[in-house]
């Protein structure tokens, strides 16, 4: 009954870091976008888990690549069939951070800042789940999907469920580095660019 509790819980009963996020949201930053990618041990969000986060900050449509966020998270949980996807291991070189302190980070990162993705639901279904366990509220942030947006760019009305990979070839932009976090969110952010310099 835990997560009953939770939803009682006082804005000051909230650790500190959690505190300074949500106070970010007096006044909002509308020419900062964050492009957020997650990697994770499959489909899932009840039964799979983070394994690496991946952001990218744009300032008025413009990549500031020096303006990132990459972590890799240490979790007990991995499966071979998504290893062949992302390639992440356990014994990966990067250095591991627990599932609570990446949140802290990205959270952080985060700020204000309006979120886009790719299929950008399922990733902050993940993050969500992630704040879940650690007895907190979801993500503030407003979000919003390049697949939306691409379909409205086509002028149709219903999702068009295009993968990132075809509109990375559509927009004729190298496929570098692809599915790992921070390379699919760099990828996300050039083909957002193309959207809405276009519209």
């Amino acid at each position: 009954m835990g997560w009953f509790k939770d939803l009682f819980k006082k804005k000051e009963d909230y650790p500190e870091f959690w505190q300074a996020y949500a106070a970010e949201f007096k006044q909002s930053d509308l020419s900062r976008v964050i492009v957020l990618d997650c990697e994770t041990t499959g489909l899932n969000p009840v039964e799979d888990k983070i394994l690496s986060i991946g952001a990218v900050a744009l300032h008025d449509n413009v990549i500031h690549v020096e303006n990132h966020f990459s972590v890799f998270l240490h979790q007990k949980l991995n499966k071979p069939e998504s290893i062949a996807v992302h390639g992440i291991v356990k014994n990966k070189m990067q250095p591991l951070t627990s599932e609570s302190d990446a949140i802290k980070q990205l959270l952080k990162f985060l700020g204000n800042s309006k979120i886009l993705g790719h299929h950008i639901q399922f990733d902050i279904q993940m993050i969500n789940t992630a704040l879940a366990t650690m007895g907190l509220p979801k993500l503030k942030n407003q979000v919003a999907d390049t697949n939306d947006l691409y379909s409205k760019f086509k002028g149709v009305d219903q999702s068009m469920h295009k993968s990132l990979d075809e509109l990375c070839d559509e927009f004729k932009i190298p496929k570098k580095d692809r599915h790992t976090a921070l390379g699919d969110a760099f990828l996300t952010a050039q083909v957002y660019q193309r959207l809405v310099i276009s519209v």
